[in-house]
């Protein structure tokens, strides 16, 4: 816990796009190492979202580097149609399907999925509800990013996705996605979908 703070302590009096290349990596590690015991609080989940958000803006202003355009690029890629890797316009639901099973449950035979479509207000909503034990920081941290290992892959288990893209395919037909879990709660919009933006 105590590098998290220091961490979001010596962030806050600098302007993240003077970090050089060790400090990156420096803030990647301590991100990526960050364990459930090191968060307590809502405050300390909260201070864990906005160090992740600062890290993934920077990586973006990186991405600009390899081309102008490479993140609209990646989005248009993960989306559904012509341009995209999906084909079927519902495989977002398979993928959230999926993201629900690959969850850890307090008991695995007691797991809980409630669907709510709302389409009588605007925009419309698709609501997953299930009582999963709630995200760890590496799974937040792998999805809100692009080729990161996915939540909870184990030798004992057996998850399909592993490098967080199946999730993004949401954003075909989303503007945007908010996800509360354990005390994280925080929205990936389309346009800057590895930024999380801590919602409370």
């Amino acid at each position: 816990m105590q590098d998290i703070k220091k961490l979001y302590s010596e962030l806050s009096n600098v302007d993240i796009g003077d970090l050089g290349k060790n400090q990156q990596i420096h803030i990647r590690d301590i991100l990526k190492k960050t364990t459930c015991d090191d968060l307590i609080t809502i405050s300390d989940h909260k201070m864990y979202l906005e160090i992740l958000q600062k890290f993934r803006i920077l990586m973006n202003d990186n991405f600009e580097l390899v081309g102008k355009n490479f993140l609209k690029t990646i989005t248009s890629m993960l989306s559904v149609g012509e341009d995209g890797v999906y084909s079927n316009s519902k495989r977002f639901l398979f993928e959230l399907i999926q993201n629900v099973d690959d969850c850890e449950y307090e008991d695995i035979s007691d797991c809980h999925l409630d669907i709510q479509f709302r389409y009588n207000i605007s925009p419309g909503e698709i609501i997953l509800k299930y009582n999963e034990k709630g995200f760890a920081p590496k799974d937040v941290f792998a999805i809100t990013g692009i080729a990161e290992n996915s939540k909870n892959i184990s030798a004992d288990k057996t998850e399909i996705g592993e490098k967080g893209i199946g999730f993004k395919s949401v954003f075909g037909v989303a503007d945007k996605v908010r996800i509360e879990s354990g005390m994280f709660s925080f929205e990936l919009n389309k346009n800057d979908f590895t930024v999380p933006i801590p919602v409370y």
